[in-house]
């Protein structure tokens, strides 16, 4: 690995959770490789570490990785669920405080407000195209979603068409933040504050929306194959394309290849979408794929396929109609694949 040119090694797990100590990490990589991580996620649970035990390992990563060049701070490899909060906010206070001296090499930039600000002003929100719809598009942007209900209403109450909110004041949001999402310069959570926002606006649009003309940018279809659990990017995905304007049903995890196949025949969507985060679990697009093509319906029906295992070279292999690697690009060719070439 040292010698194989990579910038940055992610999320190394040391002992007590593997066999290899930070200190040896650094030791052989230190002078070649950025250490990303270094703090097991084991420290953050009362169940297998003591509070004892989280502060001795904290003494002994600033010893460890003294001067501290090439280390980035981080939970290996991810934060779990049940995490014990105080203990987080404690790695942080520690690492402003000791991350300094001795360790020059290492030293962070506290968060001040003109940075705030900076960040603010890169990321600012576009201009919806009418004004009227300025302040719910802003809401949806900012993920407001305690201001978002009471702006719709004075909306409403206006005489505003429930659809021109949607359509000028909301899903012009959503867009720009799945523009955003895809280009890096909004991360997961805004992307979900966005979609909260979104929905407790719709709780007051609905009854004014079943009203009308129902119109929506497709129908889709959605789940993770049989033998896999994971729901996250399958989730992410959902939100974003029910936030522009899709119809989706969404099955849910651990679905058999028959349950997609009678829901294809029942539901008449434009496209099913598949996710899949394990190899192991990958063989099952095709099926269901090979399963449709054999009920007759895979002509009826355009496939995208997704998820950590998953790449274009094995989308084309399987029969798939197109691959997205995340949330934003899969809004992206669901579009594609809806108006055709």
């Amino acid at each position: 690995i040292k010698d194989s040119g990579i910038h940055i090694a992610e999320a190394v797990c040391p002992h007590p959770m593997t066999k290899v100590t930070l200190e040896e990490y650094y030791r052989k990589w230190g002078d070649n490789i950025t250490i990303f991580g270094g703090i097991p996620q084991s420290l953050l649970l009362e169940e297998t570490a003591s509070d004892e035990d989280f502060e001795a390992y904290l003494d002994y990563f600033f010893r460890a990785v003294a001067p501290g060049k090439r280390i980035i701070a981080g939970i290996a490899d991810t934060t779990p669920p049940n995490a014990v909060f105080d203990r987080l906010v404690r790695i942080g206070e520690r690492i402003q405080k000791e991350g300094r001296l001795p360790l020059e090499a290492g030293t962070i930039r506290p968060m001040i407000k003109a940075h705030l600000q900076r960040a603010a002003d890169r990321v600012s929100p576009h201009r919806a195209a009418e004004k009227s719809y300025q302040t719910v598009y802003e809401d949806v942007l900012r993920g407001d979603h305690q201001a978002i209900q009471e702006h719709v209403k004075q909306l409403l109450d206006e005489g505003h068409d429930a659809r021109a909110i949607l359509n000028q004041g909301m899903l012009s949001a959503m867009e720009v933040i799945g523009e955003r999402f895809k280009t890096g310069e909004v991360f997961i959570p805004e992307v979900l504050l966005s979609a909260r926002a979104m929905n407790e606006a719709l709780k007051v649009l609905e009854p004014y929306l079943a009203s009308g003309e129902g119109e929506s940018s497709g129908k889709i279809l959605i789940g993770t194959v049989r033998g896999d659990l994971h729901d996250i990017g399958k989730n992410m995905v959902s939100t974003m394309l029910r936030g522009v304007g899709f119809e989706i049903r969404d099955l849910g995890i651990n679905v058999p290849t028959e349950e997609f196949v009678r829901q294809v025949a029942d539901y008449k969507p434009d496209i099913l979408g598949l996710s899949a985060l394990l190899t192991t679990t990958m063989p099952e697009m095709k099926r269901v794929i090979d399963a449709l093509q054999a009920e007759g319906l895979r002509n009826d029906v355009k496939v995208m396929v997704g998820g950590a295992p998953v790449n274009e070279r094995f989308a084309q292999e399987i029969g798939a109609d197109g691959y997205a690697p995340d949330a934003g690009e899969a809004v992206a060719l669901a579009k594609r694949l809806i108006q055709g070439p």
